[in-house]
C-alpha cells in the first residue's frame, strides 16, 4: 500500500510539473501577435486566461494563458483594464497546441499597452 501511495504521488507530481511549465506548453523562441474581441477574462489560480475571437482569416477562438493571479495583483498588474467585449492585440509566444499562446503583451482599444515582463508576469507594468 506504501509502495503504490509513492507511485502515485510521483506520477501526480510529474503531471503537475508538465502541465504548469510554460516552456514545455509554449515555444519561447518566437513571438506571435493576434488581434480580436475578448469574449472571456477569467483571473484565476494557478492559471489566468483570456479568450479571444480573431477574425483574420475567419472567425478563430484563441486561448492566452497568462500567470497566477495572485502573481498578478501583487506585481501591480492593471487586470481592470482587461475587459470582456473589447478589441485589444496581444503579443505572446505560440502554443504547442494550435490556437493558443502565452501573454508577453497587449494593446488595449485606446493604444494603452500592458507589458508583461518574465514567465510569470512577476515583473509586470503598464507602458504609455
Amino acid at each position: 500500500m506504501k509502495a503504490m501511495t509513492l507511485l502515485l504521488a510521483g506520477i501526480a507530481a510529474g503531471t503537475a510539473a508538465a502541465h504548469h511549465s510554460v516552456a514545455v506548453n509554449f515555444d519561447q523562441s518566437r513571438e506571435i501577435t493576434i488581434e480580436g474581441r475578448l469574449t472571456e477574462v477569467a483571473w484565476r489560480n494557478p492559471h489566468s486566461h483570456l479568450r479571444l475571437t480573431a477574425a483574420d482569416a475567419g472567425p478563430a477562438e484563441w486561448l492566452v494563458e497568462l500567470g497566477a493571479f495572485n502573481t498578478m495583483m501583487r506585481s501591480g498588474f492593471q487586470m481592470d483594464l482587461i475587459r470582456e467585449g473589447s478589441t485589444i492585440s496581444i503579443t505572446g509566444w505560440p502554443g504547442h497546441r494550435e490556437r493558443t499562446m502565452y501573454f508577453l503583451e497587449a494593446t488595449l482599444e485606446d493604444g494603452t499597452r500592458l507589458v508583461c515582463a518574465g514567465a510569470s508576469c512577476a515583473q509586470a507594468r503598464q507602458q504609455p
